[in-house]
């Protein structure tokens, strides 16, 4: 009976007596933070979109004025509710042109440069120091899983600052002035807001829930499938590539929808969503469980797209290293 196949220590074209220790930690976080942050640039415009159809697509009432921390978004452009996908960039090419569809980029850029980097650099850590303590051997299913929880739990404290003010940089400047400047005028801010702490313990919950299942269904997915199916299959590895991330981000699409519109509704309006269980059954009574997949389509080709280019993107970055940053 043949024995687990064994993983090469270091990946293919590596040099193996360079790529020990910290510097393959080096290696992993460099490469998920080019990757994610590449990824978010190009998916920033459906990142808009998807979070104004999930926070800005039911009745909602606004109130005016300024003298607050950060509950109530300044209002200085009235419009209409986002209905519709097309309403939303309609509204936002009218009112905020082009470079409204990149609302929040600097804080999404911070995010990836520390959440991402955690996620996913983090897992692909895991995973090798996991297979080397079983002197090289695959890992199973269940152990991908364990190390994509691990990274994804050290990971999601390092997002909800980042993702608070990104979400809600995007849904005051429908109203037309965002309440932060910039990234770390935000920053700052939460920092000085009292209610920090009990708004980060009510959207804990959701991120964790929604990095948690991304991680599973996108990176681990990706592994198990170049693990398993890898060997058979006799092609060029960057083919592979795009086969293996196009199934897991598949899988990413299926499975966190409702948890992103979960957790961006708990961050937008957290004095109406005060907790996972809360905004769930809220969201259920009012709209019905298909209210979870408000701008479904949209939060589906984004989250698609985006893990796609993080897997793909991750390799290329791992072969720039090996071949010029290792000498």
């Amino acid at each position: 009976m043949m024995g687990k196949r064994r993983l090469s220590p270091t990946p293919k074209g590596a040099r193996p007596s360079k790529q020990k220790g910290h510097i393959m930690v080096s290696r992993n976080l460099f490469c998920a933070g080019v990757s994610a942050s590449f990824a978010s640039g190009i998916t920033a415009p459906l990142d808009v979109i998807r979070i104004r159809r999930q926070v800005l697509g039911y009745s909602y009432s606004q109130t005016s004025g300024y003298s607050f921390c950060y509950y109530q978004s300044p209002v200085v452009v009235p419009r209409k509710d986002a209905t519709s996908v097309i309403d939303i960039l309609k509204s936002t090419a009218k009112y905020e042109g082009v470079g409204g569809f990149w609302t929040g980029y600097s804080s999404e850029a911070m995010r990836q440069w520390t959440y991402g980097v955690a996620r996913v650099g983090l897992h692909r850590v895991f995973t090798r120091k996991f297979s080397d303590a079983k002197n090289g051997e695959e890992l199973s299913f269940e152990e991908l899983i364990a190390c994509a929880t691990a990274a994804g739990v050290l990971a999601v404290p390092l997002q909800i600052p980042f993702d608070k003010i990104k979400i809600r940089q995007i849904k005051d400047m429908w109203y037309g002035k965002s309440r932060y400047r910039h990234v770390f005028h935000g920053l700052s801010s939460l920092r000085c807001c009292p209610e920090f702490v009990s708004d980060f313990k009510k959207v804990f919950p959701a991120a964790m829930v929604r990095t948690i299942v991304n991680n599973i269904t996108g990176v681990a997915t990706f592994d198990f499938l170049q693990q398993r199916a890898g060997s058979h299959l006799n092609m060029n590895p960057m083919i592979k590539t795009v086969i293996f991330s196009t199934l897991s981000s598949c899988c990413v699409t299926l499975f966190t929808v409702p948890f992103d519109s979960l957790r961006n509704r708990i961050i937008a309006s957290p004095n109406k969503y005060t907790g996972l269980t809360m905004a769930f059954l809220k969201i259920a009574r009012d709209e019905g469980l298909f209210g979870l997949y408000r701008g479904a389509s949209i939060t589906a080709g984004a989250n698609w797209l985006h893990n796609f280019i993080i897997l793909n993107m991750f390799e290329m970055a791992g072969s720039f290293w090996d071949r010029f940053l290792i000498s």
